[in-house]
């Protein structure tokens, strides 16, 4: 079977097996990025100019990291504890393509709500968002290390801890991470961690794509997500290979 068609059947196959959770998926994304986009600005009397585009860019940031560091470990988790994976490696495809399908998959579920929350934003603010032709390499790059990371989180930890992992990774994105706010309101130990981190790197590529006028896109960012995207993918890819 050829790794073009093996590609074909597993996206089929994935969405078929979450198609009670993909339009659910999709609603709670959606209502997720409308949440911050709309309720944050109610936290403050008066925002200024900055501090909207950082609402309206991080709704749309939080939106794609949550699923791919909060959901995907959840549902991993799930399948390695009813048996799917152990299914999935008894197919005669190569684990790489398995991982591609799946994440082709999360993808759908995570664009219609980021395509949702910019327009919300620009609703909500009147903003005219200058949005660079990158966003889409930026925003295929966000998903694929968001959801390489969350796999590799739920490929490598008991499905236990991964579940509770991804807990506090909810609290850890929207309270301390620099999606809707400057990193340099962080102290000065976290900002430094957020320096190796990709969640900052995630709200900086995509800042700079749905705000270019404003914030600026550094190749920095795009070779952290980079090295962080194939790093978890590998990790993932070999864990699975050898539990074959």
């Amino acid at each position: 079977m050829s790794a073009l068609r093996s590609y074909r059947l597993l996206v089929t196959w994935q969405a078929r097996r979450m198609k009670m959770f993909l339009p659910l998926g999709i609603v709670v994304q959606a209502l997720f990025a409308f949440g911050i986009v709309a309720g944050y600005p109610l936290l403050f009397p008066t925002i200024d100019r900055t501090t909207i585009l950082y609402l309206a860019t991080g709704g749309p940031a939080v939106s794609l990291i949550t699923i791919g560091l909060v959901a995907v470990p959840q549902l991993v988790s799930q399948a390695r504890t009813e048996g799917t994976l152990d299914y999935m490696r008894t197919l005669p495809v190569p684990r790489v393509v398995y991982l591609l399908a799946d994440m082709t998959v999360w993808l759908a579920v995570v664009v219609p709500g980021v395509i949702f929350a910019v327009l919300v934003a620009a609703i909500r603010f009147g903003l005219d968002l200058e949005i660079s032709p990158l966003v889409v390499p930026a925003v295929l790059l966000v998903v694929l290390t968001a959801t390489s990371v969350g796999y590799a989180l739920a490929s490598l930890l008991p499905p236990m801890v991964a579940n509770m992992a991804s807990q506090v990774l909810v609290v850890f994105i929207l309270m301390f991470s620099p999606l809707n706010f400057p990193a340099d309101r962080l102290p000065g130990w976290l900002a430094t961690i957020h320096g190796f981190l990709p969640i900052q790197a995630m709200g900086e590529l995509m800042r700079g794509t749905l705000a270019a006028n404003t914030f600026p896109l550094t190749a920095g960012a795009f070779l952290l997500l980079g090295a962080w995207c194939a790093a978890t993918f590998a990790a993932t890819s070999v864990v699975l290979t050898r539990r074959s």
